[in-house]
């Protein structure tokens, strides 16, 4: 067979562990399920995991009993970026913002991106069996004519499999400790939780910006440089 298929450009996502103590654990999950409680109030639709980012906790990290993940965040993030073979001694890097997730039995993340920010990563604090992987989401490079590889096509016989060529979704395999890192922009989501066990993990935005921008366009300048009016 002398044909040949290049597969280009790639999403590369980022996973790796953070183990902290149990002690540790427990702790941030308390200050979490506490941050939880107190925006009760606050209404939420039926199926959706709770959100501290739109709960008025959007700035976890900030929070003492969050410096050690914090750090140990901050070097995996470091080492997403020399991946993609940036130096990162010309970068300095923002945790813009960062909240916890709750999910519990039946719900789900829905799908979104986010767009304000560079760089985005989940750590999940507990990942209890089927409580639901992340999914990303995109538009195919290969569908040829649009709506082409939906499930209908697959249904109706028209498309014969699911594969990564053809597909506008992916599941990436999620266990307790992982954090996951990827281009903000990136569509993303959660499966429902099958689980009658909590799922918590913890998300944030990270924004990149040059020490020194001469002769550079497309990253930020460093805020030092910004002119408020």
């Amino acid at each position: 067979m002398s044909a040949e298929v290049f597969d280009f450009f790639p999403l590369s996502v980022f996973k790796d562990k953070i183990i902290l103590s149990n002690s540790e654990k427990n702790l941030i999950k308390k200050f979490i399920i506490d941050s939880e409680e107190k925006s009760k109030k606050v209404i939420k639709r039926k199926g959706d995991a709770w959100l501290g980012d739109t709960r008025g906790q959007e700035f976890l990290l900030k929070n003492n009993i969050m410096n050690n993940l914090t750090n140990l965040i901050s070097q995996k993030i470091k080492l997403y970026t020399e991946m993609l073979s940036l130096d990162n001694d010309k970068l300095i890097f923002f945790y813009q913002r960062s909240w916890a997730t709750i999910t519990k039995t039946n719900e789900r993340i829905q799908p979104h991106s986010h767009d304000q920010s560079n760089i985005s990563f989940a750590y999940y604090l507990t990942k209890p069996k089927n409580s639901g992987n992340i999914r990303f989401i995109t538009e195919p490079q290969n569908e040829i004519a649009k709506g082409l590889f939906h499930k209908e096509k697959l249904d109706l016989g028209l498309l014969k499999k699911v594969n990564k060529r053809n597909t506008p979704n992916i599941d990436l395999h999620i266990e307790e400790d992982n954090i996951v890192i990827f281009p903000s922009k990136t569509k993303h989501a959660t499966i429902p939780s099958t689980s009658n066990d909590t799922r918590i993990s913890i998300s944030g935005d990270v924004i990149i910006m040059l020490k020194d921008s001469f002769g550079h366009e497309r990253l930020m300048p460093h805020f030092d440089n910004w002119q408020e009016f």
